[in-house]
C-alpha cells in the first residue's frame, strides 16, 4: 500500500516544470508571492480566501541537481514548508486569506530579504495579526524567517512547522527536525530556543513551538534540497 502511494505521489507531482531562474529574485504572479535564488523557490497566497486554501503556509519548488524542477506537495490543513501559525487546543488557527502584502525590503548579490504582513484575525477571542522577515541568501538552500506577532495578548503560543506530504520521514535532531521525501528531497526545520517539538500525524506536519510576547521575534530556519541531510545541517551551520 505504502509503494503504490509512492508511486501515485510521483506521477501527480513529479512532473519537471521549468526553471524557477538562477538569481536571486521576487515576484507577484497569478495570486502568489515568490522568492527564488534558482535552487529553490517559495511562494505564499496573497489575499486567497476560503477554508480550502493553504494559508498561511508555503509551498516550495525545488531545483535537482540534473537541472529539472520539482513544485513540492502541501498539506492545506497545515502549514506547508516553513510558515508559522498560532497553536492551541484545538489545534492551528489558521486565517481564512492569504498575506495582505509582500515586499522586497533589501537585494544584494548574496541575498534577498522579503516583507510579508498578515492582517488581523480572531485567535482565541483576541485580534493577532504578524509580519514576516524572510531571507534567502544565494546558492544555498536555507530560508531564515524571523516573524513578529502583534494584537491583544500579552504570550501567544505559535508553531512553525513542514509538512510530511504525509509519506515522508521523520528524523529528530537538535532543536528541529530533518524530513526524508521519497521523491529524493531532504527537508530540514530548525529553531533556536524552542519549547517543545512534536511529529503531528493528523496534520501530517512536524511542529516546533514557542511562546512569544507581542512585537518578540521568533527565528527559525528551513531548507529544502536533494543533496541529503549532511548537506543541509552543514547550511544551517554556515548561517547560524
Amino acid at each position: 500500500m505504502r509503494k503504490a502511494l509512492y508511486i501515485l505521489i510521483a506521477a501527480m507531482l513529479m512532473t519537471a516544470c521549468s526553471d524557477t531562474g538562477r538569481g536571486l529574485g521576487f515576484n507577484r504572479n497569478k495570486g502568489k508571492a515568490n522568492w527564488t535564488n534558482g535552487i529553490v523557490r517559495f511562494s505564499a497566497n496573497m489575499d486567497s480566501k476560503g477554508q480550502d486554501k493553504d494559508n498561511p503556509a508555503f509551498d516550495a519548488y525545488v531545483k535537482y541537481q540534473d537541472g529539472h524542477t520539482i513544485h513540492m506537495p502541501v498539506d492545506v490543513y497545515g502549514l506547508g514548508y516553513g510558515a508559522s501559525c498560532p497553536m492551541g487546543n484545538s489545534g492551528l488557527y489558521k486565517p481564512e486569506q492569504g498575506y495582505e502584502s509582500a515586499e522586497i525590503l533589501a537585494k544584494t548579490d548574496d541575498k534577498v530579504v522579503i516583507h510579508l504582513h498578515h492582517k488581523s484575525w480572531t485567535v482565541i477571542g483576541a485580534r493577532v495579526s504578524f509580519d514576516k522577515q524572510v531571507t534567502l541568501f544565494r546558492d544555498s538552500p536555507i530560508m531564515s524567517v524571523i516573524d513578529y506577532y502583534t494584537g491583544q495578548f500579552e504570550l501567544l503560543n505559535v508553531a512553525a512547522g513542514m509538512t510530511t506530504a504525509m509519506v515522508a520521514t521523520v528524523e529528530p535532531i537538535d532543536n528541529g527536525y530533518i524530513l526524508n521525501y521519497p521523491y529524493g528531497v531532504t527537508g530540514i526545520i530548525v529553531m533556536p530556543g524552542l519549547e517543545q517539538k512534536f511529529h503531528d500525524e493528523i496534520l501530517h506536519n512536524v511542529i516546533l513551538k514557542k511562546s512569544v510576547t507581542r512585537d518578540e521575534p521568533l527565528r527559525y530556519y528551513v531548507g529544502l534540497s536533494d543533496k541529503g541531510k549532511e548537506f543541509l545541517l552543514d547550511e544551517i551551520d554556515k548561517i547560524l
